[in-house]
């Protein structure tokens, strides 16, 4: 008697399992029908990261040209190193000459 209480027990729990999983089944056309949307924004989602990245490597490109055509010339070396650091060096000769 115990086997038939407990196999019945058993059964119960069963049918109680397979009718909550029916109760949580997803009909196949709305399982379809949302794995070709999220498909969808999926593949949107890369053709914008690939615009994306290609507006980037050309924007890279820009700028690499932009700073390497503006280049420096032998005037602006001059003005930006060679007449600061001279007057830096004169400055510091007559400040050790005025303190002896």
């Amino acid at each position: 008697m115990a086997d038939e209480s407990t196999i019945a027990w058993r059964l119960a729990q069963i049918e109680n399992a397979v009718r909550d999983l029916g109760n949580r089944v997803v009909p196949m056309d709305l399982y379809s029908r949302d794995r070709a949307e999220i498909e969808r924004d999926i593949a949107e989602l890369r053709a914008q990261l690939a615009e994306e990245k290609l507006a980037r490597k050309e924007a890279d490109r820009d700028l690499k040209a932009e700073i390497t055509g503006q280049g420096s010339n032998w005037r602006q070396a001059i003005y930006a190193g060679v007449i600061p650091g001279a007057l830096f060096l004169v400055g510091i000769l007559l400040q050790l000459k005025g303190g002896k």
